[in-house]
């Protein structure tokens, strides 16, 4: 049985994140047939990366998690290199001009800088078949990777169309990975773009088809789950919300960890976090999944609301989202808020017929692409290539 290291920013049932969640499903597909240890910060919080865990090992599920401490929070340094960066990215030119070094201090003072971890891998790295560094962004995959021989870096890049995506510092450690791990093939045709590379393997993410019994609300509702902050295009959800409130009696339902404050907001109602059940709950309850965010390379919670049956509304401007819709033939795409406000009403207005039909079209799309059967062998056949 080999051993494997699985490296990620977060490790922990509060830390939610698509990558967090990513970094967990592979190491438990992967526990089937190696020694899996799961190498990440201290933190909860992505902002401040405080350390609100004890470092340490423990066995969670048969993985060892070990924890290494933040060294120091996100500050000024960081907000001043990412306005650097933002409009440099804006000018003719963009960050081609951002040298290496300018580069990597970005990616450090972004965090979690975590000199343990880096320290344990650079002593460990023989005891390792494999490095599989989950995300592209952060120093715990970018400095992590360059402390293993080549012929062991994995990196499963999660790759938005964002700002930080355009450095050649990023670009030159997809270029020197033995195996790249993508969601979609939309992600891959982004990476061949951005970093000039066409290998790599479309692995995916499982998702439970497992039908839920659908929550009922006084008033129909529209859904979103996940990060409730700007990055993720809540402020465009609301405004074509309180646009549809205007038309029809219906509720906003969020939950996932608010960072805008919109507990009390008219129409709309936060739940905070929620377990697995309720949430497919109410996902097979809603009128719509709605999913704002411009930046999703999968967005494993569209694809569990399409597997509930719900029809989904979704931002053009990812193409992960929609090519998700039109392969599935299950759900919207807008692209503006006036747009999303006539989608969400488009979807709150299909009749019973054709609501049957998006269900069924969503819950066949899922189970033809994203089982655990499907996505385990995938993944196993990956990893294979670069440790044997």
């Amino acid at each position: 049985m080999k051993r494997l290291a699985v490296v990620v920013q977060r490790c922990h049932a509060q830390a939610l994140g698509g990558s967090e969640a990513l970094a967990w499903h592979y190491a438990q597909l992967l526990r089937e047939r190696h020694a899996v240890e799961i190498l990440t910060s201290c933190a909860l919080d992505y902002v401040t990366w405080d350390n609100a865990l004890p470092a340490g090992a423990e066995t969670v599920d048969g993985i060892t998690v070990r924890r290494f401490t933040t060294a120091f929070p996100r500050g000024r340094a960081f907000t001043a290199l990412h306005r650097r960066l933002l409009a440099d990215h804006a000018r003719d030119g963009g960050l081609q001009a951002w040298r290496e070094a300018l580069a990597e201090e970005f990616i450090r003072v972004q965090g979690p800088w975590c000199p343990g971890l880096l320290d344990h891998l650079a002593a460990h790295a023989d005891d390792y078949a494999a490095v599989i560094a989950c995300t592209y962004l952060y120093p715990t995959s970018y400095v992590a990777l360059d402390l293993v021989p080549r012929a062991k870096r994995v990196l499963v890049p999660t790759l938005h169309d964002e700002p930080p995506a355009y450095l050649p510092a990023y670009a030159q450690r997809g270029q020197n990975c033995a195996g790249l791990l993508w969601l979609t093939a939309a992600e891959r045709r982004l990476g061949a773009r951005l970093w000039g590379v066409e290998a790599g393997d479309v692995i995916g993410m499982a998702v439970d088809t497992a039908a839920a019994p659908a929550e009922t609300r006084a008033t129909p509702y529209f859904l979103y789950c996940g990060r409730i902050d700007a990055s993720k295009g809540l402020p465009d959800l609301l405004a074509a919300f309180a646009r549809v409130r205007e038309q029809h009696v219906v509720e906003l339902v969020l939950t996932g960890s608010d960072a805008l404050g919109l507990a009390g907001q008219t129409g709309v109602t936060f739940l905070g976090h929620v377990d697995t059940a309720r949430k497919s709950a109410l996902m097979a309850g809603c009128a719509a999944f709605v999913m704002p965010s411009a930046h999703e390379s999968f967005s494993i919670v569209t694809l569990e609301a399409m597997a509930q049956g719900a029809p989904v509304v979704v931002n053009a401007a990812s193409e992960v989202l929609a090519e998700h819709v039109a392969r599935s033939a299950c759900g919207f795409v807008y692209r503006s808020v006036a747009d999303c406000a006539q989608r969400m009403g488009d979807a709150l207005a299909l009749d019973d017929d054709t609501r049957r039909r998006h269900a069924q079209a969503g819950r066949d799309y899922v189970s033809a692409h994203y089982t655990r059967e499907r996505v385990a062998a995938a993944l196993h056949a990956a990893v294979a290539r670069v440790c044997g």
